[in-house]
């Protein structure tokens, strides 16, 4: 798949660089929310604190969520770009090179084949490069720069919170052994969809003189048949994926929570006010940590089709 990244041109290369930069800068002023969310809760609990000095922090909340916002429009606007500019290139390079083909070279591919070649692959490689600028250089940086903010939050917090993520990764990983060698199987089964559709076009007028349109109809119902099973296998255990993210995400929330209750309760008096705060803070990294595996979820959802489209 990498080598298709050569089609780049040095224009998209710059959106690229711009959009690496621009997700750092969003990661970073959103992993300052949590800071400025505990610095409001130290200033409602103690005395003295004036309600100027709580509208500021939250100023600066705002402030952080409208750069994210920005930035996220700007990346995506890039990426698209990106996209949709590298899936031009490589469609004219195969309809090029398909026509530059000798007569022998030609017979060893059906034009249903190219066709799914020239359509839907090059559209599942684009759509993996438009979500994966924007996720899957966003994820990992989030969460590498979250788990480095929270190290120091709380041991009992840090081992739950990495307890959470393996769960994700065992089931990430256990979705992509079950669902891949299938996603083989459903590119085989879109050619023959192709090519029958294809036939079927293109002798239409045959096929009414010899009165054979059930014939055709039968083909057309179990090609289509196998292709619809596969998918609903395949949209079947990716349909497990949300709900487990959902509990594992409310799981950790709550687990936050009760740890950080048991710590507050034995903690002395002039320590509970620092542990409440580290209990929110870790709350929101941890929070950011889960979301960034969740975006290469669904990055990992999309690279099976993908990865299986540049093979063919």
């Amino acid at each position: 798949m990498f080598k298709l990244f050569k089609n780049l041109s040095k224009k998209d290369l710059l959106y690229v660089v711009i959009c690496v930069v621009l997700i750092v800068f969003q990661v970073w002023i959103e992993l300052k929310l949590p800071d400025y969310m505990s610095t409001i809760t130290r200033l409602v609990q103690t005395e003295g604190s004036t309600m100027s000095e709580i509208i500021k922090q939250g100023a600066y909340m705002l402030a952080c969520a409208g750069g994210s916002l920005l930035s996220a429009i700007i990346v995506g606007y890039f990426a698209a770009n990106v996209a949709a500019s590298f899936s031009k290139t490589v469609r004219g390079k195969i309809f090029s090179q398909v026509e530059n083909f000798s007569t022998s070279e030609i017979k060893k591919f059906q034009t249903s084949s190219l066709i799914t070649r020239t359509t839907n692959d090059v559209t599942q490689v684009e759509m993996l490069i438009g979500m994966g600028l924007q996720m899957m250089v966003k994820a990992p940086i989030m969460a590498v720069w979250a788990i480095m903010k929270i190290l120091n939050k709380g041991v009992e917090w840090s081992i739950l919170t990495a307890c959470c993520v393996v769960v994700l990764l065992v089931t990430v990983g256990i979705l992509m052994i079950i669902v891949l060698p299938r996603f083989e199987k459903v590119q085989k089964t879109i050619d023959k969809i192709n090519g029958v559709t294809s036939e079927n076009l293109s002798g239409i007028r045959v096929i009414r003189a010899f009165n054979a349109e059930k014939f055709q109809k039968t083909r057309f119902e179990e090609v289509n048949n196998t292709l619809t099973n596969m998918q609903l296998f395949n949209q079947r255990c990716f349909a497990i994926m949300m709900p487990m993210m959902n509990i594992v995400m409310h799981g950790l929330t709550l687990g936050i929570y009760i740890i950080g209750a048991t710590l507050i309760e034995s903690a002395g008096m002039v320590d509970k006010i620092t542990l409440f705060s580290n209990m929110v803070v870790f709350s929101s990294y941890g929070m950011q940590v889960i979301m960034s595996f969740l975006m290469l979820a669904m990055i990992f959802m999309m690279w099976p089709r993908a990865h299986v489209s540049t093979k063919y």
